[in-house]
């Protein structure tokens, strides 16, 4: 299979549920964010409402500060790739694995 290497999402929302920091055994902070997003776009040059909910996981430390600043309904953009996760149940979803967060 050809590695085609391009993954990159970029999304605008409000957080849905309080951040959640975590800390993996090897002690690397992970903070867990759910994002929600809302707008209106053209498809078939008809417009439509467009609501999308994204889980966004964000690892380092760089994220401890975001962590103290981020609550439930700040308005965020964030940057990075998606990989797919499958919870103990087997049910797989898509995941933002965050590179870049903003404050908007």
């Amino acid at each position: 299979m050809e590695k085609l290497g391009i993954n990159q999402l970029v999304i605008a929302g409000m957080l849905a549920k309080a951040p959640r920091l975590t800390k993996s055994p090897a002690g690397i902070p992970h903070l867990h964010l759910s994002v929600e997003h809302r707008s209106m776009q053209t498809e078939a040059e008809l417009s439509r409402q467009c609501y999308v909910r994204i889980q966004v996981v964000a690892s380092g430390n760089w994220v401890l500060a975001w962590s103290e600043q981020l609550t439930l309904g700040s308005a965020v953009k964030i940057a990075g790739f998606i990989q797919r996760h499958e919870d103990k149940n087997g049910m797989s979803k898509l995941v933002l694995h965050a590179q870049k967060i903003e404050q908007v």
